[in-house]
């Protein structure tokens, strides 16, 4: 089971989105090692992290604004939950249960992105626009989730 915090840093309808650099950071910063970095590296990512050892994930999510995406004075809102249970490909025949933090981060006007070294690139994407042939690891299927329950909110339901 896996315990992960993801950030959706919004702009309009547009969200922050990367594709990672090969850099020995992302042990570190998000329980990446040099391969899963190699194979998710060509797709769009949401910022996010796997919770430490008793992390809340409002922390999780200060932590992925700051030490991830190297942004301060962000406004969040409180974590929603959503999980996953599947087969993954590098675990034939065993399901596995991902347990997901989706937190929403405002940015306050004029903050200026920069591209931290461990980004190849950090854009503003729709992730309605995205076709899945474009994300990595898996994260069109938390970015519908996201977009699922705000379109629900927003129609009262």
């Amino acid at each position: 089971m896996c315990l992960s915090a993801f950030l959706f840093v919004r702009r309009g309808d547009s969200i922050l989105l990367g594709k990672y650099q090969e850099h020995p950071a992302w042990d570190t910063l998000a329980g990446l090692d040099p391969e899963r970095v190699r194979t998710h590296g060509q797709g769009w990512t949401i910022p996010a992290s796997q919770l430490k050892y008793g992390e809340d994930p409002r922390a999780a999510a200060k932590r992925i604004a700051e030490d991830i995406l190297q942004m301060r004075g962000l406004q969040f809102s409180e974590p929603r939950v959503e999980t996953d249970l599947y087969e993954p490909k590098r675990f034939p025949g065993q399901m596995h249960y991902d347990v997901w933090f989706l937190v929403d981060a405002r940015v306050p006007a004029g903050t200026k992105v920069d591209l931290p070294s461990w980004y190849a690139e950090l854009t503003w994407h729709d992730p309605r626009d995205l076709p899945a042939a474009e994300w990595a690891r898996g994260h069109e299927d938390v970015a519908a989730r996201w977009l699922h329950a705000r379109n629900e909110s927003a129609q009262g339901g």
